[in-house]
């Protein structure tokens, strides 16, 4: 299939899959005795960063048992194309199911496409904006003719290890450095992109990344050679950094879009006070705003698809509405973008 390289790519159809499984703020600091432990009241999470509750999937789940349904829901709702023109495959979760194979071969063998390309990325809460991007250059290129860029995350992993531990007992400034962890919940996300017709104004107009590699100490997580899990999330510093850098950039951005606002922003969730800060940036409308963090907490990659999702279910959306999109991820990458509905 030949087109401009200057064609747009536009996404096709979007699959959302959550955990059944509900577990409230309050309950879980309430389990660590965050009160009469660390001085930290049990609903300062709920209260402070208005993250009520999250998903959280069964500790047996691996990434691909949250990414599947999300993309056979995106299957399913993508009539436009044949299934088999998927020429690009990208997982792309903080977390795969092994080493090896990528876990892009495991959810292409179980939904039966047969993709050219098939590789895992990852790149924190960001992965998902990255693969777009690389998907949109591999489509542009004439290389893939359409993509299924898809995610599964449990970073309840990182949460119980973090509950685990400041229910033994940890000192404060440990424990302050930890407790961001429990804000985080599962979810899988995919979307199907491809070349817009030419009558069509829909699709990515542009991508701006900037990375701030020196800010990569602030959230840390590995696993340990006993196969336990280690790290910290420095929420303050982070959220800062983070917001600043969105606000450093915006204006670039519209310029760059030859916009002067957005219509929608979709944005990384990480609670109440960054949310409520992007929406100062320029452009930007409070009200025009999709928010899922009160209910799902930071889903971390699957953030996009989900708050996507979101949006046009919910019939927000109009035809040839300007979308603006404003992630992160640590390391620190910041990634903004500009989209015609």
């Amino acid at each position: 299939m030949h087109h401009n390289v200057k064609a747009k790519n536009k996404i096709y159809s979007t699959g959302v899959f959550l955990p059944t499984q509900v577990v409230k703020s309050d309950d879980l600091f309430e389990e660590i005795h965050s009160d009469t432990q660390y001085n930290i009241p049990t609903n300062w999470m709920s209260e402070k960063m208005g993250i009520d509750e999250r998903r959280v999937a069964p500790s047996t789940f691996q990434p691909s048992d949250l990414a599947i349904p999300a993309a056979v829901q995106a299957l399913d709702e993508c009539t436009e194309i044949d299934p088999q023109d998927i020429d690009l495959v990208i997982f792309c979760g903080i977390e795969r199911d092994q080493p090896e194979p990528a876990t892009a071969h495991v959810i292409q063998h179980a939904l039966g496409l047969k993709a050219k390309y098939a590789f895992d990325i990852a790149n924190a809460c960001h992965g998902f904006i990255d693969a777009m991007q690389m998907a949109d250059c591999y489509i542009r290129s004439n290389i893939a003719r359409y993509a299924l860029i898809v995610t599964g995350e449990v970073p309840s992993r990182v949460l119980r290890a973090a509950v685990d531990m400041l229910k033994r007992g940890v000192d404060i400034k440990t424990a302050r450095n930890i407790i961001g962890a429990l804000s985080v919940g599962d979810a899988g996300g995919a979307v199907i992109l491809g070349p817009v017709k030419k009558e069509d104004s829909s699709g990515f107009e542009l991508f701006n990344t900037n990375s701030f590699s020196e800010l990569a100490d602030k959230c840390v997580y590995k696993q340990l050679d006993d196969g336990s899990i280690s790290g910290h999330m420095n929420m303050p510093q982070l959220t800062s950094a983070i917001v600043n850098s969105q606000h450093n950039l915006i204006d670039d951005t519209l310029e760059k879009l030859g916009w002067r606002d957005f219509d929608w922003l979709l944005t990384h969730q990480m609670g109440q006070k960054p949310f409520d800060r992007l929406s100062t940036l320029n452009g930007v409308s409070k009200t025009k705003m999709i928010k899922t963090f009160h209910k799902l907490g930071n889903i971390t990659s699957a953030t996009f698809p989900v708050n996507f999702r979101k949006m046009v279910d919910n019939k927000l959306v109009q035809r040839g509405d300007r979308i603006g999109g404003c992630f992160a991820g640590s390391g620190l990458v910041i990634g903004q973008f500009g989209y015609t509905y």
